[in-house]
């Protein structure tokens, strides 16, 4: 081989049925979205859309909290109950400053629609950073076996860079075969004496 291999230039082969973004990386979408593709060949939507989506979701549901809560205040401000927030800000916010989802928690449990939408992205950044983290310690541990000159060290450092690299473009995650006995190691069957 002349060059090397530039793999951040790969592409994959899935589409967005939403966005029609083509050749797209496996790592673009949800685990369960792979899965239902593969087995029912369900569109794949990827996770932009999926987020742009469910913050559309969340700020139509502000708006018809904020329009609840106008109506309520031009009534009566204290009909409305109360209660503080599990989240961050740990604010004593109106009922209509929760989702539905959250005040069922109950009262200590519930968090505030603007912490959930912060607990959201700062688990969206958090994954993307773990995925390219366990890339980066990879590589490293490819160099430091390179370094060491062993045989079985590269080998096994450069097929899990491999298996890595290939969960990011295709989305499967690396399959570890069983160290069981395989063909020609003699079976149960037939394997009496001669």
């Amino acid at each position: 081989m002349s060059t090397p291999v530039v793999t951040s230039t790969w592409a994959g082969t899935f589409d967005c049925g939403t966005c029609r973004r083509t050749r797209l990386m496996g790592d673009k979408f949800s685990k369960k979205a792979m899965e239902r593709y593969r087995k029912d060949g369900i569109p794949l939507k990827c996770t932009e859309c999926v987020s742009g989506a469910e913050q559309a979701e969340r700020e139509q549901a502000q708006a018809r909290r904020n329009q609840k809560s106008s109506i309520n205040e031009r009534t009566d401000p204290n009909i409305e109950e109360r209660r503080q927030c599990a989240g961050s800000c740990g604010k004593d916010l109106p009922q209509s400053s929760f989702n539905r989802n959250q005040w069922s928690k109950g009262d200590g449990k519930s968090r505030c629609c603007d912490c959930v939408e912060l607990a959201v992205k700062e688990e969206a950044t958090q994954q993307a950073k773990s995925r390219e983290d366990k890339i980066a310690l990879a590589k490293q541990k490819v160099d430091e076996a390179e370094k060491s000159s062993d045989p079985v060290k590269i080998l096994a450092a450069e097929s899990m860079l491999a298996a890595l690299q290939a969960e990011k473009v295709t989305g499967l995650k690396p399959v570890k075969l069983s160290s069981g006995r395989g063909r020609g190691r003699g079976s149960a069957r037939g394997g009496g004496r001669r």
